[in-house]
């Protein structure tokens, strides 16, 4: 049996189920907002990447939930001026991806690396572009963490090598 075949099967009869409640009662989802099919599509590629074990699928499935996030908050609250600075969270999810999928797939455990680095860089842009353009001033004080968080890294990663 393979474990793709169960990831979609499983998928085809929650997106089944949800469809026949809608149908049976359109009311329900009165409240429905578009960033949600981002939302569900990255859910459907991260529970596949995590029962499939295919590190890869983690790097769609949490940038699209992220962006369904981005844009769920910002169709709620009108507050699209964020992209100014939101942007910068794309690649620290793509990153964190990485990251997440290398720890159980061999063929990404290379990329882990990067993707920290990623993940650094795209929360110290989000920092630093949110500091100046929307998040207001007193998060540009925590900079230094990325900087430990950083550190931290490479002292497990030397601490880890083999001689």
């Amino acid at each position: 049996m393979k474990r793709e075949n169960i990831v979609w099967g499983i998928f085809l009869i929650l997106l089944g189920i949800g469809f026949l409640v809608y149908q049976l009662n359109p009311g329900l989802f009165g409240g429905f907002r578009w960033p949600l099919i981002l939302v569900a599509l990255g859910a459907i590629f991260t529970l596949g990447s995590l029962i499939g074990r295919v590190g890869g699928m983690m790097i769609p499935g949490l940038t699209l939930l992220g962006l369904g996030g981005i844009f769920y908050y910002q169709d709620s609250t009108g507050n699209w001026e964020s992209w100014a600075y939101v942007w910068a969270l794309l690649p620290a999810l793509a990153g964190l991806g990485m990251v997440i999928g290398g720890l159980y797939d061999r063929e990404l455990r290379q990329a882990r690396g990067v993707g920290l680095m990623m993940f650094l860089g795209g929360l110290a842009a989000f920092a630093i572009f949110g500091g100046f353009f929307g998040l207001g001033p007193g998060i540009l004080r925590y900079w230094p963490v990325l900087v430990i968080l950083a550190g931290l890294w490479l002292l497990l990663q030397a601490l880890r090598t083999k001689k």
